[in-house]
């Protein structure tokens, strides 16, 4: 997905994509960060046909399936597939996308099984590979290339959320001396943000009419359409303008410097090099861990199929009963629910003992048969 596209995804708040996919889910789980926004999905038909609209509408997008898909949100837990291998971010966002989830009581047994157990992984594979080790945040890199091009001066910051904060921290770790002012809505907010990190804080509506005061500007805040245009620039400086905002905040100008998401994304491509055994471990500890995540995941849908061919059985039996007490009168009620248990069990006994056996040795492909043969 290029960025056009993400910024288009984004765009698009969680209640829309519930809705999009309310007729083709049983389960659906978000994750949406500042450069990345991942649906998860366990159907219960195929939503091929919202998909191709919505790829006709936002742009076209990676699809993974099954296996895939879980690793993938391994990796991702883990910061293997980050812009930047290790961020440590990644793993907070991912454990309050599934809180969010199963606050929301969309996603189900399968979904937070799987998230649970990326998040677990993603903490092994913390402790014992040094993945996490350099660059690890985009904040962390907005700010190495802010002292590679300056080691002083008026730096104005935009935005007081979790990105913001983390620049700061990574600004006030330096050697480096800037006057910083922070610009934002929230009066509240930056009186915090005052006095955590003793800089200068303005309301956001002042940064049009103080932005040439700036040699650099780095802005992190979440807005639909940017904030600084290039009518808003009307002298030289800053000289700087790092853009952490998706969709940007800041318009591209061509007379000064201009950092956003992608450039980052080739700045750290050289810290990746110095990862690639860290990742060849990581590998290996998610080969290790995912068949018995698979074996799991099969164990979980069996019982499902077994669940719903239960309710189905019992909802003929209850039917049945209700006419046949018509005729024979409420006193046989009981002997009618010993009679109809006994039949069902019977019937599915041995169906049911061999779907739990060959659990572990059916292919996804098997179970989707299961299901069409059972009418799921």
């Amino acid at each position: 997905m290029d960025l056009l596209s993400l910024e288009k995804w984004t765009s698009i708040d969680d209640c829309s994509i519930i809705n999009y996919f309310s007729e083709f889910y049983d389960e659906l789980l978000i994750l949406k960060t500042c450069n990345r926004f991942e649906i998860y999905i366990v159907p219960k038909k195929d939503p091929s046909e919202v998909i191709n609209s919505l790829f006709l509408k936002y742009g076209k997008a990676r699809i993974l399936y099954d296996m895939d898909a879980v690793r993938h949100i391994i990796e991702v837990s883990s910061g293997m597939d980050s812009m930047i291998p290790g961020e440590h971010d990644i793993q907070r966002q991912v454990k309050e996308a599934l809180n969010s989830s199963i606050k929301n009581n969309i996603s189900g047994k399968i979904l937070n099984y799987v998230f649970m157990n990326a998040l677990n992984i993603s903490k092994i594979i913390r402790s014992e590979t040094k993945i996490g080790n350099g660059i690890t945040s985009i904040p962390q890199a907005a700010v190495m290339i802010l002292n590679e091009n300056m080691k002083s001066g008026n730096v104005g910051l935009i935005g007081t959320g979790k990105v913001a904060h983390s620049v700061l921290k990574y600004l006030s770790d330096g050697d480096e001396h800037y006057q910083i002012t922070v610009f934002g809505r929230n009066m509240e907010k930056l009186g915090n943000i005052k006095n955590e990190y003793h800089v200068m804080i303005n309301h956001i509506e002042n940064i049009f009419s103080e932005i040439s005061e700036f040699d650099a500007i780095i802005s992190a805040i979440t807005v639909q359409e940017p904030i600084l245009r290039g009518k808003d620039f009307v002298s030289k400086k800053p000289s700087l303008i790092i853009d952490l905002g998706n969709p940007r905040n800041i318009e591209n100008l061509n007379d000064r410097k201009y950092i956003d998401l992608e450039y980052i994304k080739s700045y750290v491509e050289r810290n990746i090099i110095k990862r690639k055994d860290e990742m060849i471990k990581a590998d290996k500890i998610i080969d290790e861990k995912i068949l018995r995540i698979e074996n799991k995941i099969l164990s979980m849908e069996i019982e499902e199929i077994i669940q719903r061919l239960f309710e189905r059985a019992n909802k003929i039996k209850e039917e049945e009963i209700k006419k046949s007490i018509k005729i024979l009168g409420e006193d046989s009620r009981e002997m009618l629910e010993i009679y109809g248990n006994s039949l069902i069990k019977k019937i599915y006994s041995n169906l049911i003992n061999n779907l739990k056996s060959r659990a572990k040795n059916l292919t996804e492909e098997e179970i989707e048969l299961i299901k069409g043969l059972l009418g799921e």
